[in-house]
């Protein structure tokens, strides 16, 4: 296993809270290189969840934790504290890389889930299973037509 393919609702939610739920987030620094996620603040429309492309374990908690946001794409890789962060084209170029997580999301309800920790995916596996998300496939190396990593 390599990744897990993951289909949700298309609707507001806070998925990535409950994708994450379990994993020590404050391990790693967070890249976001695409995002499109949209949620209201003060009565304010706002488009962009993160805010910054870079963003510690505690910041992304912080914005994963609302309550509710609608996320229709996004792509965000995480890292371990102190490694160096580079360019991932190519399931090849994350093997390669100090990349621990990458999250793929694509029109609001198609998730790309890829972790070389195996307890990791195990973990996300349970999450997805456990707040009844509509669809949770294992991704190999042999069925993962995915070519880019990226949105």
């Amino acid at each position: 296993m390599i990744g897990l393919g993951i289909r949700v609702k298309n609707a507001p939610d806070n998925l990535l809270y409950k994708i994450f739920s379990g994993i020590s987030v404050s391990e790693y620094i967070w890249e976001i290189s695409e995002e499109e996620i949209m949620y209201s603040e003060n009565n304010e429309h706002k488009q962009k969840l993160f805010g910054n492309s870079i963003l510690s374990g505690d910041e992304f908690l912080k914005c994963i934790s609302r309550d509710s946001y609608y996320m229709i794409f996004a792509n965000i890789k995480a890292y371990p504290i102190e490694s160096n962060r580079t360019n991932i084209n190519t399931y090849k170029d994350y093997l390669e890389s100090s990349c621990k997580i990458i999250l793929l999301c694509a029109d609001s309800t198609f998730i790309d889930f890829y972790s070389k920790a195996p307890s990791i995916l195990k973990k996300v596996q349970e999450n997805c299973i456990i707040n009844h998300f509509e669809q949770v496939n294992i991704l190999t190396e042999e069925n993962d037509t995915r070519t880019r990593m990226s949105v």
